[in-house]
């Protein structure tokens, strides 16, 4: 491959990360979400003092965060449970004690608590019943907007054309399945169950 060839893909990908990033950058609710739950998700340490991070997605970094992420750890697949054909992922720690620099949140910042979801080709999205975070919006599910919920369905359907990120869906979602860790799918035609205004 030219290095012209692996340029245009490079840009292709970069062109693929900006739209789901543009997509995806609808607010949960009306308001602040960080000021309703005290940025339950949002925090550089927990209770105990133990530093809080999260995981980019592949590629991630390189095309959209390796200018404003300065704080991270390299995790490769050997030492922690994680997609074996995945070289690493960068963990990285929030700017702030609290909030976030919102126009640079990452991906996974833009669409919990929902989960991208693969099963048998069908795309859904997904909230998982054990939750690392536990968010505390899930309560108030009936508040969700129709533009953040769209936003982040068409936003992955965007980044699902990057084969690395595809492959890094479908392990994630066979992990799911065997797990039984799914308590409510989105698909194209909505929730596959009626959703109660309150849940948890």
């Amino acid at each position: 491959m030219t290095d012209k060839n692996k340029k245009s893909i490079r840009m292709d990908y970069q062109a693929i990360f900006k739209k789901a990033y543009h997509l995806m950058d609808e607010a949960i609710i009306a308001g602040n979400c960080g000021e309703r739950c005290g940025y339950h998700c949002c925090r550089r340490n927990d209770g105990d003092g133990k530093r809080l991070g999260m995981y980019l997605l592949p590629l991630e970094y390189e095309y959209m965060q390796s200018e404003v992420v300065t704080d991270y750890d390299l995790h490769r697949h050997q030492d922690y449970n994680m997609p074996p054909k995945i070289k690493k992922y960068y963990y990285i720690y929030c700017h702030l004690a609290n909030g976030c620099l919102r126009n640079h949140r990452p991906i996974q910042c833009r669409t919990y608590p929902f989960e991208p979801h693969l099963q048998n080709g069908v795309f859904s999205l997904v909230i998982e019943k054990e939750q690392i975070h536990g968010c505390v919006m899930i309560r108030g599910l009936s508040e969700w907007r129709q533009a953040f919920i769209d936003g982040v369905y068409n936003g992955w359907l965007e980044l699902l054309k990057i084969p690395v990120i595809k492959y890094h869906i479908e392990y994630l979602s066979k992990e799911r399945i065997v797990a039984n860790n799914i308590m409510i799918r989105y698909t194209s035609n909505g929730y596959d169950h009626p959703i109660k205004k309150d849940i948890g």
